[in-house]
């Protein structure tokens, strides 16, 4: 699959907690940020992700007693941009975020992953193949008789 190099958005709040991950995987089993499995990226910097790569953004802005969960999910785009696909801005000093967010998010990996397996099924690109090769690959299958040209 093609890769990318997008940068990663800046944490909302330095001073507060705030990390980004490319999501590999959401196990529903569990109901915290540790729901979320992927690799880490580093806010602010740039990083080489596939194209369609999700990748998830927690923040804690707001003042340091009325902070609140800010969780986005963008789409890393063929052209580097990030497109948002998901925001969730939970209540103050909210703690049970991952739990209003997991099933939507785990929805929107799957969806995703779902639709680039049909569109590698059918952008098989077999032009370079010489002709030769793929009636033998046809014969060796069954689909061909001795006599295809």
């Amino acid at each position: 699959m093609a890769k990318v190099v997008v940068t990663v958005p800046k944490a909302e709040d330095h001073r507060k907690r705030s990390w980004a991950k490319i999501l590999s995987k959401v196990d529903t089993g569990k109901a915290n940020g540790y729901a979320f499995e992927g690799s880490w990226l580093r806010r602010g910097e740039r990083a080489e992700v596939e194209v369609g790569a999700l990748v998830l953004l927690y923040d804690e802005p707001g003042s340091m007693k009325n902070w609140y969960p800010l969780v986005r999910v963008v789409r890393a785009e063929p052209d580097g941009s990030l497109q948002e696909v998901l925001r969730y801005e939970g209540g103050v000093q909210e703690r049970s975020w991952a739990l209003a967010v997991r099933d939507r998010i785990a929805a929107i990996l799957a969806e995703q992953s779902g639709a680039a397996e049909q569109e590698g099924q059918r952008e098989i690109d077999l032009s370079g193949v010489p002709t030769e090769a793929l009636i033998a690959e046809l014969r060796r299958r069954g689909v061909l008789g001795g006599d295809a040209e």
